[in-house]
């Protein structure tokens, strides 16, 4: 295994801010969000990867540039060098009435079970959702807390529509059924899973 560069490890900590401001919000995401905080982890010892970075070329990183650019010049400096290397994916099945969902939408976890940060605890990344997209309904067995970064979209949680703008914070508890829109501009955010953080995401 090999040390964590240091460019991810930046990234890393700009996350850790990023999602500590939860810390303010109601009790409920604060309380999930210091349980996050103190499974990541903090740079006090060096970091090894799991297993190396290696390039990718998924279609939604082409919005990409624009969403880091719009989350400010920290987000733009430390994601941009280093999206093209993160373990960008889109893990369901496809489905006959989104059939490219898997072209405009992705998430790259850098702390958790099969993520290069290896962790049994916390499940910790970004999700990048392209413009005029419909995330359907789905649920996990994990609990969510997600960090807005850039993007206003409409997030739909147990049937209720709310538009989330960059700064919120969006708690899914488990098995809880939500989505997600965007319309004019792509979604970015900081996602975590604790609880059941191995069972998948299904759709409903």
């Amino acid at each position: 295994m090999t040390i964590a560069p240091t460019d991810l490890l930046d990234l890393l900590s700009l996350m850790r801010a990023a999602f500590a401001e939860g810390l303010r919000h109601r009790p409920a995401v604060a309380a999930e969000a210091a349980r996050v905080l103190a499974d990541l982890p903090d740079g006090s010892v060096p970091l090894r990867l799991a297993e190396p970075l290696r390039p990718s070329r998924h279609p939604v990183l082409s919005q990409l540039p624009g969403a880091a650019r719009a989350a400010g010049a920290p987000w733009e400096s430390a994601l941009l060098p280093l999206a093209g290397r993160l373990p960008w994916r889109f893990g369901y099945a496809p489905r006959p009435d989104a059939p490219d969902l898997g072209e405009r939408m992705a998430w790259a976890e850098i702390v958790g079970p099969a993520a290069p940060l290896r962790s049994d605890r916390v499940g910790f990344g970004l999700t990048f959702i392209g413009r005029d997209t419909v995330y359907p309904p789905h649920r996990h067995p994990a609990v969510e807390l997600y960090a807005v970064v850039s993007g206003t979209a409409v997030w739909t949680l147990e049937g209720a529509d709310t538009r989330r703008r960059p700064g919120d914070f969006v708690l899914h508890a488990a098995d809880a059924v939500h989505a997600m829109r965007t319309t004019d501009e792509p979604l970015l955010a900081i996602y975590s899973w604790t609880g059941d953080i191995l069972s998948p995401s299904v759709y409903t």
